[in-house]
């Protein structure tokens, strides 16, 4: 069910209702049950989203550097709460639960891009650098950034 979600995100940017029943005659079972794995997993979205999606992680490590503060400057500068998408529909901001990288919290994943060790003074610059230079600007997880060196 999960590459089938992918794609159907990849094509239409979202998983509408109407994709959630043909994936599940498709693989054969419920639309429920497509529904269910859809609303579980953060990566999947039920909604029309902007072109960059920031995901704030907000456990514990992240929210001892500043997750929420982060939350915070985010939606302020784009004028949303978490879960909406601004007006332009470029943004949107969602919080979620651990992205697994809590040694460089606190992380953000912007689309499928990391964003790590992002002070809350720095997040305005994140959302202006984003706009004018696009994804090349996300610091890219730690692991992956220091192969390449």
């Amino acid at each position: 069910m999960l590459p089938a979600l992918y794609l159907v995100q990849k094509q239409q940017g979202f998983v509408s209702r109407r994709a959630m029943e043909y994936v599940g005659q498709v693989i054969g079972v419920t639309p429920a049950e497509v529904e269910d794995v859809v609303s579980y997993y953060t990566m999947f979205y039920s909604k029309p989203v902007g072109e960059y999606v920031l995901q704030v992680c907000r456990t514990l490590s992240c929210a001892l550097n500043g997750a929420e503060r982060v939350t915070d400057v985010l939606a302020k500068k784009l004028g949303i709460k978490p879960g909406e998408t601004d007006p332009s529909g470029t943004f949107t901001l969602i919080e979620v639960e651990c992205l697994g990288a809590c040694d460089r919290a606190p992380v953000i994943l912007v689309n499928d891009h990391w964003h790590e060790c992002l002070k809350p003074e720095d997040a305005e610059q994140l959302v202006d650098d984003l706009r004018s230079q696009g994804p090349g600007v996300l610091s890219g997880c730690h692991l992956c950034v220091e192969k390449r060196t």
